[in-house]
C-alpha cells in the first residue's frame, strides 16, 4: 500500500466514523433527553474509534513450536 493511498484510507476512516457517532448521537439525543451532549458524545465515540481503527498493528504470524 502505497503512503498516498494509507493517508486515504486514514482519512476516510476518520470521516466514517464521525458521520456515524454523529448520527447515532443525534438518534438518541430525543430519548436521552439531550440533543446536544449525547451528539457531542457520539463524536467522540465515533473520533476514538476511528483513532483505533486507524492505528490497528499487523499480527506477525507466530509459529509456535509443538
Amino acid at each position: 500500500m502505497s503512503k498516498k493511498s494509507r493517508k486515504t484510507s486514514i482519512k476516510d476512516t476518520y470521516a466514517f466514523c464521525l458521520t456515524i457517532g454523529f448520527i447515532v448521537g443525534m438518534g438518541l439525543g430525543p430519548i436521552l433527553g439531550s440533543v446536544l451532549i449525547t451528539t457531542i458524545l457520539g463524536v467522540l465515540a465515533g473520533t476514538s474509534a476511528a483513532y483505533y481503527l486507524s492505528h490497528l498493528k499487523p499480527r506477525a504470524n507466530k509459529n509456535y513450536p509443538r
